[in-house]
């Protein structure tokens, strides 16, 4: 994953750097508010959640009110899901079902946002501008938590010979083994805008507003759940 992120940063540069244009380039960094979205009957978001983000920024406008803009960044997408109905554990240390079943998911991605970017002649100091587009992203990391009623003490882990111990109090399990449940792609579109406040020489202070809704399914070969993870971002960055 290091490999591709060094060679679509390269790529980046490379080609905006040939570009016949105004081409501006600048660090950013966002709080994201997440939630599940699109669930069904088994499932349902268990609420908004905190996450973060931070990389480069690229705009590159071939006219003076409208451009291109790209992006690389690695987020962290957090959600909560609940299951409705009571939950079976195949390979325990106990028989029996759990109820109140509730997963926090920490998901890091690679982002790769594009799109069309728009502005307002400077008013002032003052610039407006939105922008809409998609941003394709690759899962980087997976972890999380299992809350409910009744965890039984041993859960079972990938090697069949191997039980996680579930020492942690009020029936909270944590494990690092999501990747294999949450699909590798995410695909949102993605629309916003903001103020870009104009420093000194072609520096400037960029502050914007970000929302991305997903069209694909987080989770892997699930047949009956299903749901996208979706966010509102507030971001500040600086173009040089």
């Amino acid at each position: 994953m290091k490999n591709v992120t060094i060679l679509a940063l390269g790529m980046l540069v490379t080609q905006l750097s040939f570009a016949q244009g105004e081409f501006r380039f600048g660090l950013k960094g966002a709080a994201n508010f997440g939630w599940i979205g699109g669930t069904n009957k088994t499932i349902d978001n268990g609420g908004t959640t905190l996450g973060f983000g931070y990389g480069i920024m690229g705009d590159y406008y071939f006219k003076p009110n409208y451009g291109l803009s790209t992006e690389i960044l690695l987020s962290q997408i957090n959600s909560k899901v609940k299951l409705n109905e009571p939950q079976t554990f195949k390979d325990t240390s106990a028989k029996g079902s759990v109820t109140g079943m509730e997963y926090e998911m920490k998901l890091q991605y690679l982002e790769i946002p594009i799109s069309m970017k728009f502005r307002t002649k400077e008013i002032g100091d003052m610039t407006y501008w939105g922008n809409f587009g998609f941003s394709p992203g690759f899962l980087f990391n997976a972890k999380g938590s299992i809350t409910a009623d009744n965890l039984p003490q041993y859960i079972k882990d990938k090697d069949p010979s191997d039980f996680n111990l579930n020492e942690a109090e009020g029936d909270v399990f944590e494990t690092n083994e999501f990747d294999d449940k949450v699909f590798l792609f995410r695909f949102p579109l993605i629309i916003g805008g903001g103020i870009e406040y104009q420093m000194a020489g072609s520096t400037s202070l960029q502050g914007g507003i970000r929302f991305t809704n997903s069209f694909t399914d987080m989770f892997v070969k699930d047949k009956v759940a299903s749901a996208k993870n979706n966010y509102f971002a507030l971001s500040l960055g600086i173009l040089f």
